[in-house]
């Protein structure tokens, strides 16, 4: 395989890492998260933008550290409890899951209902896929809302020794979990809400809701053309506009009261050099074709070639499994043949 190929794939990869982590950074700040729960979560409509972000959002959501799989979730939860800083932290901190990969909730943080003062966990979602079905290794396909009802119900499960123990179930708390995604139905931008709800299917006994309210599921897609919608808007402005670092910054401050810290704006200065290409078009774009157009051995032999450059610079087996889309079988027995195991 052409190695000038090879060094583009990889050099788009390292890329897109680096706007993965930098969006995450710039969606921690409370006042955006603050416009993502106004306009999508029902407890938070009535409330202004300042109390959610500097009252009812609790503590320092985490990004990127806390696993989704069976048994790590709850290692981590209690993270949550002891932070109190206006935006998320935390460190890269992967787990696999059998059916996957390597996945962790991208952004996680806990929010006060205003009403109740009932404690509500939620999750941030940023899809960067182009595919609404995104594709499993086998090289077929997921739909992408089966993943978050995954993600929500292990924000429930997880609760089990941490919210509540033993039989203790009506301490259960509500979870959410809202997806950002970057390609939209038909390109119209779209928000999609599911919920529980109850169906009188003989008289008319009414529970009450939150006994049963307990999980909800959003999911934003940002489409191609404007719309009256703010929260669109903002994070059109964020993932979708050409405007430069300096002009988003100012345009942020102006149209939407949120003024980033001098890191928060070197994310979004990542965002803007690294370009919204890499979510818009996908990571491998350009000569990417005509490696695409080769042969399947030479596929092949360029998806192992990578994988061992990201193997000598130190990457998880897990991460170069999911990048190189080869399988964990494969990536093990590479690091063995080269001593890098």
């Amino acid at each position: 395989m052409d190695e000038e190929i090879m060094q583009d794939v990889k050099e788009q990869l390292v890329g897109a890492l680096d706007y993965d982590q930098a969006a995450k950074g710039v969606l921690s700040q409370k006042m955006v998260l603050a416009y993502i729960l106004k306009r999508t979560v029902p407890e938070f409509e009535s409330a202004s933008l300042d109390d959610i972000a500097n009252i009812y959002i609790e503590g320092t959501p985490e990004v990127s550290t806390v696993p989704v799989s069976k048994d790590k979730t709850n290692a981590v939860r209690h993270a949550l409890e002891r932070q109190d800083t206006p935006k998320i932290k935390g460190a890269q901190n992967e787990d696999n899951s059998i059916t996957e990969g390597s996945i962790v909730f991208d952004i996680l943080f806990r929010a006060k209902a205003p009403e109740t003062n009932e404690l509500i966990t939620l999750i941030i979602n940023v899809e960067a896929q182009k595919r609404l079905n995104p594709k499993k290794k086998t090289g077929d396909t997921y739909p992408l809302l089966k993943r978050a009802v995954y993600y929500a119900s292990r924000l429930i499960s997880s609760q089990k020794g941490t919210e509540f123990t033993n039989s203790d179930y009506d301490k259960i708390k509500k979870v959410y979990t809202i997806w950002i995604c970057m390609e939209a139905p038909q390109g119209k931008s779209a928000i999609n809400r599911y919920q529980l709800k109850e169906q009188h299917l003989l008289h008319r006994y009414k529970e009450p809701c939150q006994n049963y309210d307990l999980m909800g599921i959003i999911f934003v897609y940002l489409g191609n053309s404007k719309v009256k919608d703010q929260l669109i808007n903002l994070l059109d402005l964020m993932f979708k506009s050409s405007k430069n670092a300096s002009e988003k910054i100012t345009t942020l401050h102006n149209d939407f009261g949120i003024d980033l810290t001098q890191e928060e704006e070197g994310d979004l200065e990542v965002m803007c050099n690294l370009g919204e290409g890499i979510y818009e078009d996908g990571l491998m774009k350009g000569k990417q074709e005509g490696w695409e157009k080769g042969r399947e051995e030479g596929r092949r032999e360029g998806k192992l070639e990578l994988a061992l450059e990201m193997l000598k610079d130190g990457m998880a087996l897990e991460k170069v499994a999911k990048y190189s889309k080869l399988s964990l079988s494969i990536i093990k027995e590479l690091a063995k043949q080269n001593k890098l195991i």
